[in-house]
């Protein structure tokens, strides 16, 4: 769970509840608000409310409060308790937007046991920031309730973009560890030589540029957990020196004669199918078992779709706070052609998309025709500029401020890049030393739009190996713009 409390709201009277509630709470991470009319409930919503229970004796429509309540808290999960119904209602009612139904007439600890099960369903979902109310969002969590607390090894198998990082940090907010380090990093952004030092450590002199001894994220982690995303992108020496860490408990740092013993859980996560990977000879089969003592998988947008109404809510929140924008929601052909797009790049292209309509919608809500300008036909997206869109801004506004909502996506990385630079030793990163210069705050409110634009273009350019083609894909406009672009910044 977070360390942040996030608050249960009860709507009833019956003494069998009251008295279920007064066993189960106090609980860890959770605050627990009893209250007596429907208007109160929706007085009582707030950012930190994560779910509702609400008695049918109390508010017989729930259906239309549950739909309110959502306006306010889009994630919200709602809980009902009332009389018998036949399976095909309850049926309906889900998809209505009831997430769990306790049926009358009411048995302590059967009740007991229900909700202290919803709630640590719930608590994971809040404590790392899953979003969602499908069938295979709530199959996955039932996995981690079940895994999570074990010492078993855990694959998380899924495309770039699932949410693999999120489910990870639920497995360790679920384990014994809980209280101690979680570490992080991703094997395929680094090159061999610094993801060595990175996982293993280093000794002082083991090579140019290291000026004293340094301790891998396998050291820290020690106790707690360590993350391996892109693990199928490993080397084969990486994956020689990770088997034996794995194998013997002892880590051993570049430059280093002596072994150091290790208590790490290890999460591993892929985009690639591992197996197939053994069988073509390209991952150690050995590695790989050590690995996949349980293998949970993380289902892509396209078969989640009937979340993305709830996330589009939940991210439209968070634009709106992150850029101080008042934007209420999206209208229902907008959100429809948002439902009907595959999603190649997942939920992390859903957030990015709803924070550039965001920045650029000129009305209350998000209209068709705006997403209509940053989405292609038959699933695919545009390959060239923009569709003009009338905002009421001039061209050169309008090119300027979809620039912004891309670097928007694109700074969050480079700030992870400016991270890593400062943490290596001078000369380990290659390239990217001359990106020292450029002032990171933690937010990214004290960057200029000019800097945002500058690094945002200098990186595209640096990923596509110098294609200006391909870079001006990645960003999303014109190679025109883009010429433009690294005349007026000096970057030719």
């Amino acid at each position: 769970m977070s360390s942040q409390q996030v608050t249960f709201l009860v709507l009833s009277t019956d003494a069998t509840i009251r008295q279920s509630l007064d066993r189960l709470f106090p609980r860890e991470g959770w605050r627990l608000q009893t209250l007596e009319t429907p208007g109160d409930l929706v007085d009582a919503l707030g950012d930190s409310t994560a779910a509702v229970l609400i008695d049918e004796f109390l508010e017989p429509a729930y259906l239309s409060l549950i739909r309110r309540c959502r306006r306010a808290v889009p994630g919200l999960d709602a809980t009902v308790v009332g009389g018998p119904k036949s399976e095909s209602v309850r049926r309906g009612e889900r998809a209505d937007g009831v997430d769990h139904y306790i049926e009358r007439p009411l048995e302590a600890a059967p009740l007991r046991a229900s909700l202290d099960h919803r709630l640590a369903l719930v608590g994971v979902k809040a404590g790392v920031g899953l979003v969602g109310r499908s069938p295979a969002l709530e199959e996955l969590l039932e996995s981690l309730l079940l895994v999570a607390p074990t010492e078993v090894p855990i694959l998380i198998q899924g495309e770039s973009g699932t949410g693999k990082d999120l489910v990870a940090r639920a497995v360790h907010q679920l384990s014994r560890r809980r209280d101690q380090p979680f570490e992080a990093i991703n094997c395929g952004s680094l090159a061999e030589g610094v993801l060595e030092s990175e996982l293993f450590g280093h000794e002082r002199g083991a090579f140019t540029g290291a000026v004293s001894r340094r301790a891998g994220m396998f050291e820290r982690a020690n106790a707690g957990t360590i993350f391996l995303d892109e693990v199928g992108e490993m080397s084969a020496n990486m994956q020689v020196r990770l088997l034996r860490v794995l194998e013997t408990g002892e880590v051993l740092r570049v430059g280093g004669a002596a072994g150091l013993t290790v208590d790490v859980r290890v999460v591993a996560a892929t985009n690639r199918n591992l197996g197939e990977l053994v069988r073509a000879g390209t991952f150690r089969q050995d590695l790989y078992y050590r690995l996949k003592g349980v293998t949970l998988y993380l289902p892509p947008l396209r078969e989640r779709r009937d979340d993305i109404p709830v996330l589009v809510q939940h991210f439209i929140r968070l634009a709106n706070r992150a850029n101080r924008k008042s934007v209420r929601g999206i209208e229902a052909d907008a959100l429809q052609r948002l439902q009907e797009y595959s999603w190649p790049g997942n939920i992390r292209e859903l957030r990015n998309l709803v924070e550039t309509l965001v920045v650029l919608t000129p009305e209350p809500r998000i209209a068709r025709a705006l997403v209509d300008a940053h989405i292609g036909d038959a699933g695919q997206s545009p390959p060239g500029p923009f569709l003009p869109v009338p905002v009421g801004r001039s061209r050169e506004d309008t090119e300027r401020e979809v620039m912004y909502g891309l670097i928007l996506a694109l700074h969050r990385d480079v700030r992870e890049i400016l991270r890593h630079l400062r943490e290596e030793p001078a000369g380990t990163a290659g390239g990217w030393n001359d990106m020292r210069e450029v002032p990171a705050s933690e937010d990214g409110a004290h960057l200029s739009l000019s800097t945002m634009e500058r690094v945002a273009i200098k990186e595209a350019l640096n990923r596509a190996g110098g294609n200006r083609r391909k870079a001006a894909q990645a960003l999303g406009i014109s190679e025109r713009t883009l010429y433009r672009k690294i005349r007026e910044f000096g970057l030719s």
